[in-house]
């Protein structure tokens, strides 16, 4: 607790004196406007299909459990449940 109470204020002190300085308040707008934002993008415009994918397969795996669920009561027969849920994933996996 004690490191994040020391970058916390660290991080204070810095945001502080940026605020108090004009040329270095300019300056960290510009970096930010000439690098920060454009990596951003980037960086989004790559990860967003993988993030697409990977709501697809989670929504997926969702309603194949939910299948599962409406077939083999998991209260009543959590075994059977279990097996056929984990054998549903298995096959989900190797498609």
């Amino acid at each position: 607790m004690l490191v994040n109470k020391l970058f916390y204020n660290i991080a204070k002190f810095g945001v502080r004196k940026l605020a108090q300085n004009p040329e270095l308040r300019a300056k960290t707008v510009s970096i930010i406007k000439d690098q920060v934002v454009p990596q951003a993008k980037a960086e989004w415009k790559r990860a967003k299909p993988r993030l697409e994918q990977a709501k697809g397969t989670a929504v997926g795996v969702a309603k194949d459990l939910a299948g599962v669920a409406r077939e083999y009561d998991p209260r009543a027969d959590p075994k059977k449940f279990l097996s056929e849920a984990s054998r549903r994933l298995r096959d989900r996996v190797k498609r």
